[in-house]
């Protein structure tokens, strides 16, 4: 009972955590992915900074761009992790490859579904669905770590006589 009201969240705290400083240094080691992060906020601040000096208030796009982000970290950082642990809780998984490869796979293809992606990705799509997937996998692991190992308890042992 213990590890599932505090061991169990505080791991998906640090793994969510972990994810995004991995997404950090997948933007620091992949010019796509410091593109789409930086070059994506500055182009939203100069869109809506323009729309304020035309008169236009940009309250509304503001509130969907900002919308969009928090939804699209919430599909590749939390959610993930979150969903691998539930399943691996429930079904008592405690492989390290299972759970960082479902979170690596979830965090690809939830942000993949969202945006609706319908055509085959470009050379440079493909590298930021790798780096994705790379970071829901150190995500996946990171949970792993501190919890996985013991998904789901101990396996009780019934101690029943032998009859012979």
């Amino acid at each position: 009972m213990l590890r599932i009201l505090l061991l169990i969240p505080i791991a998906l705290l640090l793994a969510m955590g972990a994810g995004l400083f991995f997404m950090m240094i997948a933007s620091v080691v992949s010019a796509e992915i410091a593109l789409l992060i930086g070059g994506g906020f500055e182009r939203l601040m100069d869109a809506l900074f323009g729309l304020a000096d035309a008169g236009i208030d940009p309250g509304p796009e503001a509130a969907a761009a900002f919308g969009l982000i928090g939804r699209l970290g919430f599909a590749i950082i939390v959610a993930p992790v979150v969903l691998v642990a539930v399943f691996s809780e429930i079904f008592r998984i405690r492989s390290g490859l299972i759970q960082s490869g479902l979170t690596g796979v979830l965090a690809t293809l939830l942000p993949l579904a969202m945006l609706r992606l319908s055509r085959a990705p470009t050379e440079a799509e493909a590298r930021v669905i790798g780096a994705l997937f790379l970071v829901g996998a150190a995500t996946g692991f990171v949970y792993w770590v501190i919890a996985g190992r013991g998904a789901g308890g101990e396996r009780r042992q019934t101690d029943r006589p032998l009859r012979s």
